[in-house]
């Protein structure tokens, strides 16, 4: 087994804490750091840096080591020594200055929040679960007074379970607040997160500190980005360049409804269905640019499902220009930021969006929305991403909307978008 690397000058007294307590562990080990590494599917010099306090790990290696080490001697870990551990780790955090350190602080925190909001909900299900059971035991009490059991007998079960129904209604009200207060938490810790990352450098410097997958970048319209401080990964010329205009004709009538759509290549869109069959529809017709005279008519190639109702759509005549690429992002956490530039009316608008939150399988997000947006299509600031698409605004709610999920487009069959995922 190799001696392990020496620990370099101007370590912070918390990461050398952390660094020597990791060392011990591993030292139970009896392998070398690069058998270990293989072990693990980590890379070797990665290791060193962790064990000589040269770089701070994530908390899933100090983890993945205390469970190593505790299998190689056939128990497992404490509670105790968990925690301590995470102490360690948590210290070594505060202490850095780095904004990745920052990153995988506010991991940690969310972590041990979202357990504890976990372990709160499943309280309060059995208290009331218990609570439920003490009160039919009670009206069941209630149906023997007078039959076979001494009503005395019957008088003090049935006080003795109203007694038990005051301690289980007051703990449940206690475990309640204390669940809110835990998701309220966690939903701070995801905005505070969400900012930090937003923050934190360039993609190569998450990778390295083992907070994003090696080989992470952002690939949007034939170039690639990474996230930086001081510019995102999306602008509204890009935007505007996979937002389609969408009108339908109606027969006899000299009427259109206007909506937005997404461009998945240039003979193909897809728009929200504003019509039914009996509507007496003339014409789909679809503009890239929002000029009337450049529309093209459409045919309806699928049906998407219900609750989004949106439908695919194949063009006459290929828009002009090659259609840029684009990936599907996953669900966002509440504060995220969303570009849009769509047509509003016969103008070109452009507005940010903030994730709010989830309703069933829509999106809530608020911003500087304006009538005639539905259907534009809304992107990641940080990520260039898309995550949705702008759905039906909130009833009285002028600035706040539901977003159709991005992962509703892999429901259409004859669309091939897994690649953009």
């Amino acid at each position: 087994m190799s001696e392990l690397q020496a620990f370099g000058e101007g370590l912070s007294p918390e990461m050398r804490a952390l660094a020597q307590a990791l060392r011990d562990l591993f030292a139970g080990l009896e392998v070398s750091e690069r058998r270990y590494a293989a072990r693990r599917s980590y890379d070797s010099s990665t290791v060193s840096r962790y064990l000589s306090g040269q770089r701070l790990p994530p908390w899933e290696f100090a983890l993945n080591l205390l469970n190593d080490v505790a299998e190689t001697r056939g128990t497992v870990p404490t509670p105790e020594t968990t925690e301590m551990l995470r102490a360690l780790h948590n210290a070594a955090l505060r202490a850095g200055k780095s904004p990745t350190h920052r990153v995988q602080l506010l991991q940690a925190q969310l972590a041990v929040a979202d357990e504890d909001a976990r372990r709160a909900a499943q309280r309060e299900r059995w208290l009331e679960d218990t609570l439920r059971d003490r009160e039919h035991r009670v009206r069941e009490l209630q149906l023997q007074i007078g039959g076979l059991r001494a009503e005395s007998d019957v008088d003090a079960d049935r006080a003795r379970l109203i007694a038990e129904i005051r301690q289980l209604k007051e703990e449940l009200e206690e475990t309640r607040e204390a669940h809110r207060q835990a998701e309220e938490r966690c939903e701070r810790l995801e905005r505070q997160l969400a900012e930090a990352e937003m923050r934190a450098g360039p993609a190569s410097e998450l990778v390295a500190a083992g907070l994003v997958p090696p080989g992470t970048q952002n690939v949007f319209n034939g170039h690639v980005y990474v996230n930086s401080p001081d510019r995102w990964a999306i602008n509204e010329a890009y935007a505007g360049s996979l937002t389609v205009r969408f009108a339908v004709l109606y027969k006899e009538k000299n009427d259109q409804v206007v909506h937005n759509g997404l461009a998945i290549d240039e003979r193909t869109v897809v728009v929200p269905r504003t019509w039914t069959v009996d509507d007496g529809v003339d014409r789909l017709l679809v503009s890239w640019d929002g000029e009337r005279e450049n529309f093209v008519s459409a045919r309806v190639l699928e049906y998407g499902d219900a609750p989004f109702n949106l439908v695919a759509l194949r063009l006459r005549d290929p828009l002009p220009g090659d259609a840029p690429s684009f990936h599907l992002g996953s669900q966002p956490p509440p504060a995220t930021r969303l570009l849009v530039n769509g047509f509003a009316h016969e103008d070109v608008y452009s507005c940010l969006l903030e994730v709010k939150g989830q309703s069933g399988p829509w999106l809530r997000v608020e911003g500087e929305l304006v009538r005639g947006l539905n259907g534009a299509p809304a992107f990641h600031v940080g990520t260039g991403e898309l995550i949705g698409l702008v759905g039906p605004r909130l009833k009285n709610e002028g600035s706040k909307a539901h977003l159709i999920p991005a992962g509703a487009l892999l429901d259409f069959e004859s669309l091939d978008l897994r690649t953009a995922t």
